[in-house]
């Protein structure tokens, strides 16, 4: 099962200035190729998944995106938490023409079949804890945000 290891804090950016998920893609996707966790079909592949099927969880209190890819272009695994400087529109994993306003996302990086089930549903739990969000919302610092990602509530280490 893949854990706290794979919350990769080279990866991590906080205020990124994007006007959609693309604008995303095209930011950290070469940052990912350049540090060896994805090859360089990466950007063309998540775009064209996430336009087909659209990764924001209406989760409450605060909508969060977790998109991701075909594990084929994925040569290690990550998790990259990304803070945004302003909300954009995202659509909606369960329903794709609802557009849900997003800050944070998860760019999630997997290339194994079923081993990051529990992970996510660690980081499912973690999104609808508005005190935790709050305090990702808050972080000054990329270090800070990171730490707080880091403190987030597991059931195992």
């Amino acid at each position: 099962m893949l854990g706290k290891e794979v919350i990769m804090r080279e990866l991590t950016k906080v205020d990124v200035q994007i006007d959609s998920p693309t604008d995303l893609f095209q930011i950290m996707g070469p940052r990912f190729e350049e540090l060896g966790y994805v090859n360089e079909d990466y950007v063309q592949s998540i775009t064209t998944r996430e336009n087909k099927y659209p990764t924001a969880l209406p989760t409450e209190p605060y909508p969060i995106a977790i998109p991701h890819t075909e594990g084929g272009v994925i040569l290690k695994p990550f998790i990259a938490p990304v803070r945004l400087a302003n909300t954009i529109e995202w659509g909606d994993m369960s329903d794709p023409d609802n557009k849900l306003k997003v800050k944070l996302a998860f760019m999630l990086g997997f290339n194994e079949p079923g081993a990051h089930i529990e992970l996510l549903q660690i980081l499912m739990h973690n999104f609808q804890r508005g005190d935790w969000v709050e305090k990702l919302f808050a972080a000054p610092t990329e270090d800070e945000f990171f730490g707080v990602v880091m403190d987030m509530e597991w059931w195992h280490e």
